[in-house]
């Protein structure tokens, strides 16, 4: 199933605290060329900037460009985060099963 919100958001400061929700759901990063990495948080905005400071190295050394997200509640974010990951595979995201 396609992502539930397909609003495209600058991967950057100004755009994580405009764009992204301080909210339950999922998350995309991407650019041009790849998706990057799907997550899931309580909140996305927070897990955004993280991942903007440099929480994770594998994302940082792609140079992501965008990000878009879907709200999901607390219980089904796992699934649905498992779930994009298997229709859209990653470069950072550790391999499923």
């Amino acid at each position: 199933m396609p992502w539930n919100n397909t609003n495209p958001f600058a991967y950057h400061s100004v755009g994580m605290i405009t764009g992204a929700p301080a909210a339950s759901g999922v998350y995309g990063i991407y650019n041009a060329q790849q998706w990057i990495y799907i997550g899931e948080s309580q909140n996305i905005q927070a897990r955004l900037l993280q991942h903007l400071n440099g929480d994770n190295p594998c994302i940082a050394r792609l140079n992501p460009t965008s990000f878009m997200f879907e709200l999901s509640p607390d219980h089904q974010r796992v699934a649905r985060q498992n779930q994009l990951i298997l229709e859209f595979p990653t470069a950072c995201n550790q391999r499923l099963g």
